[in-house]
Formats: structure tokens, sequence, C-alpha cells
């Protein structure tokens, strides 16, 4: 396998996990909190920012490999799982706006990484 498809799974698997650490700070606010520390420091909301974190590092060495141009758009795919996570785990309804703006985002992504095969 090429470098550059291993590393543009990285940056998958990175707009994944920040997609999930997302939607633990949204689930995070909607808890009831003792008081405003517990508000910020609990387990949801140290845990999303472990994961931001951690994502930072994987992303920082994806781009030592994919070009900027393309990284960027595969970056771009955390808004889609952002979307499913939220209708998945939190019930969320999407509205047409945002299944069509992430078709966009989905397509435009299928076009450039087509570039990159």
């Amino acid at each position: 396998m090429s470098p550059v498809i291993f590393c543009s799974g990285i940056m998958f698997g990175s707009a994944f996990l920040s997609a999930v650490s997302q939607i633990l700070l949204k689930s995070s606010t909607r808890d009831e909190h003792r008081n405003i520390l517990s508000r910020y420091f609990n387990v949801k909301v140290i845990t999303a920012y472990a994961i931001f974190f951690a994502t930072l590092f994987m992303n920082i060495y994806a781009f030592s490999v994919v070009p900027f141009k393309y990284g960027s758009v595969i970056m771009a795919s955390s808004y889609s799982f952002t979307l499913i996570l939220a209708a998945l785990l939190l019930k969320e309804r999407p509205t047409w706006r945002s299944i069509c703006g992430n078709l966009m985002i989905l397509a435009g992504i299928a076009v450039y990484a087509s570039h990159l095969f």
C-alpha cells in the first residue's frame, strides 16, 4: 500500500474521531452538572479534548505525506461523520439542508480523492 493511501486513511480516521469528540461534547451539554466546574471537568469533556489532541498528532503525521490540497478536502468528511453520529447516537433529526450540504461535501471528496489514486 502506498504511503499516500495509508495517510489518507489516517486522515479519514482522524475525521471520524473528531466527530466522536464533538458528539461527546454535545452529549455533555445535555447532562445535569452539580456546579460550574463539573460542567467543564467531567469524563465526557476530558475524553473529547483528549481525542482532539490525539487527532492533532495524527493529522501532523498524515500531512507530512498527503498534499495539503487533498488533505483539507479529506478532513471535510468530519462534517458527514458528525451528522451521521448525531442522528444515530443523539437522535437528532437532520434537516434537508444539512443532508444536501453533506452530499455536496461527499461529492467534492470523491472528486478530489480520485486524483490520489
